[in-house]
This record gives structure tokens, sequence and C-alpha cells, in this order.
């Protein structure tokens, strides 16, 4: 069982002529994570410009390319890892 590196929402690029003619331009965000078959960590994958998602494997994925796009998002952390967020815990009232 390999060791998933990468987790939904995060940016990938494929590497260049595994799509042949019908490459993407630019990065894609992960969907979700695919169950692993037959050894393979699978993604659905979104891509700019692009209304369906693909199913991409863990080894057509540019290594080099996501890390650096990863690394690019720990400098602007969301709001859901800096641990606020857009709901306001104590404005919820609960009856009892």
């Amino acid at each position: 069982m390999r060791r998933n590196p990468y987790h939904c929402g995060d940016a990938v690029f494929l590497k260049p002529g595994v799509l042949g003619n019908t490459q993407p331009d630019g990065p894609g965000r992960i969907v979700s994570v695919l169950p692993e078959a037959q050894g393979a960590v699978r993604y659905r994958v979104r891509f700019q410009h692009e209304n369906f998602e693909r199913n991409v494997a863990l080894d057509e994925i540019d290594a080099m390319m996501s890390t650096a796009s990863r690394l690019g998002k720990a400098e602007n952390p969301s709001p859901r890892e800096t641990g606020s967020s857009w709901i306001n815990l104590n404005t919820i009232k609960i009856r009892k």
C-alpha cells in the first residue's frame, strides 16, 4: 500500500504528454481521492477551463510542480488551516 501524498483541495500538475493532445493547461484541484485498486492510487481532478473531472493516477502527476504549488499554498493558509471559520460558533443558540 502506497503512501498518499495528496489530499482534497491540493493543486496538481500533470506530467507533459500524459494525455497527448488533450493536455489541460494549468493546475488541477483534487476533488476526491479514490479507493486504491490494484496497487494504484487514483484521484478525481478538475482542471481550470474544464467543466468535467478527470480520473488521474498518482504516477501521472508531476511531483516537482505539484510540490511547488503546495509550498505556495502553505504561505497563505486557508481559514480551515488557521482554525477560524466563516461560522461564528458564539452566535449559535440551542434550545433546551
